[in-house]
């Protein structure tokens, strides 16, 4: 009997010991898979947003797990020198007004009208940083390649390469963390499987993108605009010099021929007065000339305060982002 109870006491210790193992290794793998999304529920449950804050987070179409991760951030407006304070050692540049620095999103307050849609791209930006640091290493093995496979197919896409340019200098570390962010927030037609992945924390992920290009638009308008104008003014610029370099070999000769005629003894009135009317109308002509020229420089002094103009909006559209290096329009 005592080798019995002995025995079974040892089959009950080891199904414990098992039945102990088991649970420790399923807590493990609940806190390895589901760990951060409880976390998030409950921060983002503790969290009070601004009131800012809560009509990004209404605009940017989140799903729970979404909401969950951006209010877990605790994001955050910030202007001037605040931001910079709190991004100091983050990434930041003339596209992305903010940073995801010590699990915390900081948002630059943008008050320029006309980038109204700065604050809400950053903020889906900066989510997607917080949602990569909290992929678990399988997962984020396979995002990794989705992502690789996506750029590779991207590398004629001029703004997603203009953005990697810039992180290969400032975060060449993490490329890939960036682009895991880009890729979310910046191009519309992706993989089938990178579309149902951001589909975990978007449930419109096109309204993004659709706000993205709004925000680009404005700058992408200053550019082309610039382009355009100083374009025609190079042309309007060139013919003016080359006319007005006429008109005064116009003027010199006619100087020369009218002393010409002043000197010419004439043996007929009729032949004096042929060229007198013949010098006559080369008067008219250049002054029709000389005010042609005149005309010209009238459009391009035009121009050049449209010019002067889109300068100064283009100076304002970089002071409002003046807390972000390398932010610039060039003219």
């Amino acid at each position: 009997n005592d080798t019995r109870n002995q025995a079974t006491t040892s089959k009950n210790t080891l199904w414990r010991v098992l039945v102990s193992v088991a649970i420790a290794l399923a807590s493990s793998l609940v806190v390895i898979f589901y760990g951060h999304r409880i976390y998030d529920h409950f921060a983002a449950q503790a969290f009070t947003p601004s009131s800012q804050i809560a009509a990004i987070h209404d605009n940017l179409k989140l799903t729970k797990q979404g909401s969950d991760i951006l209010y877990a951030s605790q994001p955050k407006l910030e202007d001037g020198q605040a931001f910079n304070n709190s991004c100091q050692s983050a990434e930041r540049t003339a596209a992305i007004l903010g940073c995801y620095y010590m699990r915390r999103i900081y948002v630059y307050d943008v008050t320029n009208n006309e980038l109204a849609e700065a604050e809400e791209v950053t903020t889906a930006h900066e989510m997607l940083h917080a949602a990569y640091e909290r992929l678990n290493a399988f997962d984020r093995d396979r995002i990794d390649e989705l992502i690789d496979a996506e750029y590779n197919r991207l590398q004629g896409d001029s703004k997603v390469q203009q953005l990697m340019e810039y992180y290969k200098k400032a975060e060449p570390s993490a490329l890939t963390n960036e682009l895991h962010s880009i890729l979310g927030t910046v191009v519309a037609d992706l993989s089938p499987e990178l579309e149902d992945y951001y589909a975990r924390y978007f449930t419109d992920r096109q309204h993004v993108v659709n706000v993205n290009n709004a925000y680009y638009a404005v700058f992408a308008e200053v550019e082309s605009e610039a382009e355009e104008l100083t374009a025609r003014i190079t042309v309007l610029d060139d013919q003016i010099k080359a006319e007005k370099n006429s008109y005064q070999a116009a003027v010199d000769q006619l100087k020369l021929d009218i002393q010409a005629y002043k000197s010419r003894k004439y043996t007929s009135n009729s032949l004096a007065q042929a060229d007198a009317r013949a010098l006559n109308v080369r008067v008219a002509s250049l002054e029709s000339m000389r005010q042609a020229i005149n005309t010209k420089v009238g459009e391009l002094n035009g121009l050049i305060k449209q010019q002067n103009d889109l300068s100064v909006r283009a100076n304002e559209l970089n002071s409002s982002i003046n807390g972000i290096v390398d932010a610039e329009v060039s003219l």
